[in-house]
């Protein structure tokens, strides 16, 4: 808006009786803006209340269910030997593993030959390369080196699961090594021909070897051999599972090793203080936005009554040891609302009932941990209390503004109108001043 300057004809300062005026207008905007301005605290506060609760939840992701109680450390008195890797099917044991021999991929060499060299060349010739029911027949009508035929090999999407290699063995000299993808006897490599190609063209022979460094005759040595307390086993793989439920043995060499697997009491306590922890932060958080920004809103009320409800609901149908969170460590300050963890009570009622301590705790539809995700999952869901608290606050908001806007525009007209009825009253003040001084000077 231009600037105008009135009152130059009549001596009133106008500026500053429209700027009053229009400071009277302007109250209503005024309220409005403060208005927004405690709709965005309040939104920003549902802000805090959504990270506490996303993050309590997270802490409940390890305790919410039982598979996340069935935590073992696996110890290898060599692992050099054997390491080992357990999942939430496995149990506490001690069992003495014996490593005779360990898995190999089925090797194939040539003769050596000259790298030009060709092999084939007449209608028929052909080199079939089989793996387990899988067979990969390579055209040699047009004859081929080492290499071409290597790289027909690789690059054939029929492949069966070979990957052949160029050994060079002097300046102009080498042999093609064909090696099975998969280790073990079923995925063992074998060769047959076509035409005039046959046995005698590549001299293809095995080139693994024994733990004597002897060339294996029998190719069901491919297989690991290895003892579990005395029960002998082969493996295809030196990655050995389905054995021991829940255990991955990772075979490394001959040897023996004894595996220890105990139960992680350790990784539990953690994960329990981890829920304490998230409980009180997320206390502690709407304590202050009861106190600040949400003062006025019920919602965080409800929330702790919710929270509380967990607390105070006796869980139902549980046999074990444990009924109530107090029994393996964990109480409530009255005043506060906060937890309480005793980390010593916990590891006693673990080793007196670990099971009823998780049935606790993971329990499908009755346990502390799956309750609470189910409470914290509601909170946060599309149409739930914070989501709908928020889409409320931004709808305010946004009618705020758009209230605000259609308010500047009727103050700009105000203004206007006020400039414009102050401008004639310059005018007419100004003549009736100039006729004042002109009848002054006559009559004097």
């Amino acid at each position: 808006m231009a600037i105008t300057a009135a009152g130059v004809g009549s001596g009133l300062d106008i500026e500053s009786i429209i700027s009053q005026l229009m400071a009277v207008e302007r109250q209503p905007l005024d309220a409005l803006a403060r208005r927004e301005s405690e709709y965005q605290a309040q939104l920003s506060a549902y802000g805090r209340l959504n990270s506490a609760v996303s993050t309590f939840q997270d802490a409940m992701k390890d305790l919410s269910t039982l598979d996340k109680f069935r935590t073992f450390t696996s110890t290898s008195t060599d692992e050099s030997v054997l390491t080992v890797a357990a999942d939430s099917s496995a149990a506490a044991g001690l069992y003495a593993v014996q490593i005779d021999r360990l898995a190999q991929n089925h090797k194939q060499g040539s003769a050596e030959f000259l790298d030009t060299d060709t092999f084939g060349g007449a209608a028929g010739d052909a080199l079939t390369l089989t793996v387990g029911a899988d067979a990969l027949t390579v055209d040699l009508s047009t004859a081929k080196t080492l290499a071409e035929l290597r790289d027909a090999i690789n690059d054939d999407a029929a492949n069966p699961g070979v990957t052949a290699t160029i050994l060079h063995t002097g300046a102009n000299t080498e042999r093609l090594v064909l090696t099975a993808n998969d280790s073990g006897y079923d995925a063992r490599l074998q060769l047959s021909f076509g035409g005039a190609v046959d046995a005698a063209t590549f001299n293809f022979a095995t080139t693994n070897t024994d733990q004597l460094g002897a060339t294996l005759a029998d190719l069901t040595q491919l297989d690991a051999a290895y003892s579990v307390d005395g029960f002998a086993l082969t493996s295809a793989s030196n990655n050995v599972t389905g054995v021991i439920d829940g255990l991955t043995l990772q075979l490394k060499q001959v040897g023996s090793a004894d595996l220890t697997l105990d139960r992680d009491t350790d990784k539990i306590k953690e994960n329990v203080q981890a829920f304490v922890d998230a409980y009180n932060s997320l206390q502690g958080t709407m304590r202050n936005l009861r106190s600040d920004d949400l003062a006025s809103d019920s919602s965080i009320l409800g929330i702790q009554r919710q929270l509380r409800s967990v607390f105070n609901t006796p869980p139902v149908g549980l046999n074990g040891a444990f009924t109530a969170l107090s029994q393996v460590g964990i109480t409530t300050d009255a005043k506060s609302g906060e937890l309480i963890y005793d980390e010593s009570k916990m590891v006693s009622a673990l080793d007196t009932d670990f099971a009823a301590v998780a049935d606790l705790f993971a329990n499908d539809d009755q346990g502390v941990a799956f309750r609470f995700d189910a409470v914290a999952e509601t909170l946060l869901a599309d149409g739930g209390l914070i989501d709908g608290r928020e889409s409320g606050l931004n709808k305010l908001i946004s009618d705020i503004q758009d209230d605000q806007v259609q308010f500047e525009a009727r103050l700009e007209l105000k203004e206007r109108s006020l400039r414009s009825q102050y401008a004639a009253l310059d005018g007419l003040l100004g003549s009736l001043n100039s006729t004042s001084q002109f009848l002054f000077q006559q009559l004097g």
